[in-house]
């Protein structure tokens, strides 16, 4: 798929990795729709877009709101006139040992990972297949392929965004549907913050927007379907 003049939906883009891939998208032509809680850092990675080049148009609510993420699609479409790419990005880190867990915040690490998520995608993919190339991207995690100690809902939920997205590819390959999901380990942003080491050995978050740019520009008689991302020397 050619980047110029193409549309994509990023979660989570108020910093961090959504951000991130936004201002290289529109650098590279692409507009984007930026969907996230914080109005006001989604307007300046807005304004960091449109000085890139790219139209960006920012669509602030909360992705576990049903009738915010159920209409989003509809929204991007209206403003931007089109909706090439849908780029799941939103997600949290909630970790601990089950026996001590707050299953309230369990609850909600599974809504924002993996419920939203199927549920967007859900009222994205009849915009989607409205292009012969289209695609979605899904981030995960190396959680997402083992598991480790307190990892219980954050590494389950990734291994069902895993597991769900290759189903999809299988359901809709046919109808010129890219679907990819993309395995980083460490990413230095505010998530990680807990995280000890040398975070200059992280994965930095144009690292996974240059793989999304990757993914997004492939051939379109193949798919890249599991791209793992892992820190080139150790934390």
């Amino acid at each position: 798929m050619e980047l110029k003049d193409k549309a994509i939906l990023i979660t989570g883009a108020s910093g961090g990795i959504g951000a991130a891939a936004a201002r290289r998208l529109s650098g590279k032509g692409m507009a984007v729709a930026l969907a996230g809680r914080d109005i006001e850092k989604l307007e300046a990675v807005a304004k960091d877009c449109r000085s890139l080049g790219g139209e960006a148009e920012v669509f602030a609510g909360d992705i576990m709101d049903d009738e915010y993420t159920s209409g989003l699609p509809d929204a991007v479409k209206a403003r931007l006139g089109m909706l090439h790419v849908l780029f799941n990005n939103a997600g949290v880190f909630e970790t601990g040992a089950f026996d001590v867990a707050d299953m309230s915040n369990w609850d909600a690490a599974l809504d924002i990972n993996f419920r939203s998520l199927l549920h967007l995608t859900k009222a994205a993919i009849p915009h989607l297949l409205e292009h012969s190339e289209s695609a979605v991207i899904n981030l995960s995690s190396i959680a997402g392929r083992m598991t480790f100690g307190g990892g219980g809902i954050y590494s389950a939920t990734k291994h069902a965004v895993h597991a769900f997205s290759g189903c999809l590819f299988d359901d809709l390959r046919d109808r010129g549907l890219k679907v990819a999901t993309i395995y980083p380990g460490f990413v230095d942003t505010g998530m990680t913050a807990g995280v000890e080491g040398d975070r200059s050995h992280m994965i930095q978050p144009d690292d996974v927007a240059r793989t999304l740019e990757f993914v997004i520009g492939f051939p379109a008689n193949a798919c890249p379907t599991e791209i793992v991302i892992r820190p080139q020397f150790p934390l």
